[in-house]
C-alpha cells in the first residue's frame, strides 16, 4: 500500500525538515558610538533577543580614533556588527563594510542616506516631527511657545520640518543651536526668561544632550522656571520631563535582535528594510502636579504609561 503525500509530510516535518531553521551561533560587535545610560534598555533587550549568540560591546567613547582602533579586531572575529549611534554607525560602514550591519539610535537624513547598502538595515529610531508635537499639544495644550534646543547640524534641516509643522498646529517653535557647553547656560536663560519666554522646553535626539549632566541641568533649569521639557525618549520621562512620544528603547533593542537573527538565518541585510518601532506616549504625572499643568483625560487615557 503507498504512502499517501499527508505521511510523506508528517515524516519530513518529525525530521525537522520543514522546521523553520535556528538562527547559527554568531559573534555579533556592538558598537556604541559612546555609553549612553538611556540605550541600556535597548542593550539589555537585545541581549536578551540574541541568546544563541555571543554579543561582544565596544564603547567607542565618541571618539573617532577609538573606533579606528577598534574596528580592524572587529572584522577579524566578528560575523555581524549591531551600531548605536552616528559615530558607530558610520564607522562600521566605512571600515567594515564587508560585514552585515544593523543600525540604530540615528536620526539624521545624512547619516542615514550614507548607510544605505546592499549589506545594511536598521531600526528607525526618530517619530515624525508631526506626531511628537500633536502629542506635546495634546498633553499640554496651553503650551503654544517651545523652545527647542539642539547642538548636531545634522537636525537643522529636521527642525525647520518640525517649524513648518508647527505653524500648521498652531504652535511657535523657537530654535535654538548650542554651540558648546559653554553657550548652553545662557542659551536655556534666554529661552526661559527674557520678555518672550518659552512655555516648555524640546530636547530633540541629539547626541548632544546624551550626558546626563547636560540633561540635568536643562531639567533643573526649567523646573525651576516653573516649565516642563518634552523628551525625544521614555528615558527622559523618569528623568522628569513631562511627556515623550517615541518608541521605547526596550523595543528599538527587540527589533535589532529580530533582524540580527534573521540575518544570522540566511536572509541578506540589504533585503530587510528598515523596522520602525511603535511609538508609545508616556506621561509624567508627578512632574505635572508639581509644575500645576492641568493634562487633559483624554491624553492621560491614550498614555501607554503614566508616572
Amino acid at each position: 500500500m503507498s504512502k499517501g503525500p499527508l505521511y510523506l509530510l508528517s515524516v519530513l516535518l518529525a525530521a525537522g525538515i520543514f522546521a523553520p531553521r535556528p538562527a547559527t551561533s554568531a559573534e555579533i560587535a556592538l558598537l556604541l558610538s559612546s555609553d549612553v545610560p538611556a540605550w541600556k534598555p535597548a542593550v539589555d533587550a537585545l541581549r536578551t533577543a540574541l541568546p544563541a549568540h555571543t554579543v561582544t560591546t565596544y564603547d567607542l567613547r565618541g571618539s573617532r580614533a577609538e573606533a579606528e582602533r577598534v574596528l580592524p579586531a572587529v572584522k577579524q572575529g566578528a560575523t555581524l556588527v549591531v551600531a548605536m549611534g552616528p559615530l558607530a554607525a558610520q564607522a562600521a560602514r566605512e571600515l567594515a563594510s564587508e560585514l552585515p550591519l544593523v543600525y540604530s539610535m540615528v536620526s539624521d537624513a545624512a547619516t542615514l542616506s550614507a548607510l544605505e547598502g546592499p549589506n545594511v538595515t536598521g531600526v528607525a529610531y526618530d517619530v515624525p516631527a508631526r506626531n511628537q508635537i500633536v502629542a506635546f499639544r495634546a498633553v499640554n495644550p496651553k503650551a503654544a511657545r517651545i523652545g527647542v534646543l539642539y547642538n548636531a547640524a545634522a537636525l537643522s534641516r529636521q527642525l525647520d520640518d518640525a517649524k513648518r509643522a508647527a505653524s500648521v498646529l498652531k504652535v511657535d517653535l523657537v530654535l535654538r543651536p548650542v554651540p558648546s557647553l559653554q553657550a548652553l547656560p545662557q542659551t536655556v536663560r534666554d529661552l526661559l526668561g527674557g520678555s518672550h519666554p518659552v512655555d516648555a522646553i524640546w530636547i530633540p535626539p541629539d547626541p548632544f544632550f546624551q550626558g546626563e549632566e547636560t540633561r540635568r541641568f536643562v531639567m533643573q533649569a526649567a523646573v525651576s522656571a516653573g516649565k516642563p521639557v518634552y523628551g525625544s525618549s521614555a528615558a527622559l520621562i523618569r528623568e522628569g520631563a513631562l511627556v515623550s512620544n517615541s518608541p521605547e528603547s526596550a523595543s528599538i533593542g527587540q527589533a535589532i535582535g529580530e533582524q540580527v537573527n534573521r540575518i544570522t538565518r540566511g536572509e541578506k541585510a540589504g533585503r530587510l528594510g528598515v523596522l520602525v518601532p511603535r511609538a508609545e506616549l508616556h506621561i509624567n504625572k508627578r512632574i505635572a502636579d508639581q509644575l500645576r499643568v492641568s493634562i487633559p483625560e483624554e491624553a492621560l487615557k491614550a498614555a501607554q504609561r503614566v508616572f
